[in-house]
């Protein structure tokens, strides 16, 4: 039986399901406990659970590797794109590698620490959520990301305590304190 459950969890490109999705697969196959048979399928390492209802199919049939940049887009139930640190490491301009993925989103700030990782999320008003987006594609599914651009801009707009006030400020800004390469930047 956990075979069907498997391939009903297969249909989910992006490995990602939440308790709703997945209470109705086990209605759908007549299971009646169904906080029991979820508890039994993370037991057995089907399922991983990166916050309460919402979990990732680790699928014993297929090794997938799980993008964070995905799992960052869904773990909140409110709009968010990849940005800040993240996002500059992502497109290779800062040369130290992150591991916490940052987000910006519309709703509060938060943090929110899983075994797959650690997300952040910082507030942005709406009328600065939606410019200079793109999405990313791969195999696995699509996920919201700020262009190179809007990362700068989002990077310096969450830097508290910096005065750019003139275009020499800003080189200095990202040379000496990102450490970024501007050359790979087109302004």
């Amino acid at each position: 039986m956990d075979l069907l459950i498997e391939n009903k969890l297969l249909e989910y490109k992006t490995h990602i399901v939440d308790y709703a999705s997945l209470k109705s697969i086990l209605v759908n196959m007549n299971y009646d406990n169904i906080n029991s048979k979820i508890a039994n399928l993370k037991q057995k390492g089907i399922i991983k659970s990166i916050k309460k209802g919402f979990y990732i199919h680790t699928s014993l049939v297929h090794k997938n590797i799980i993008a964070k940049e995905l799992i960052s887009n869904n773990l909140l139930e409110n709009p968010s794109y990849v940005s800040l640190d993240y996002a500059l490491y992502f497109y290779g301009l800062i040369p130290e590698a992150v591991h916490e993925v940052t987000a910006v989103t519309t709703k509060r700030s938060k943090i929110i620490k899983t075994d797959i990782g650690v997300f952040s999320y910082k507030h942005i008003k709406k009328e600065l959520f939606g410019i200079g987006l793109k999405i990313e594609s791969f195999k696995k599914g699509n996920f919201l990301i700020a262009l190179k651009e809007k990362a700068i801009c989002d990077k310096i707009y969450f830097t508290k305590g910096i005065e750019l006030n003139s275009k020499s400020s800003m080189i200095e800004f990202l040379e000496n304190d990102l450490r970024m390469d501007i050359r790979l930047v087109t302004f």
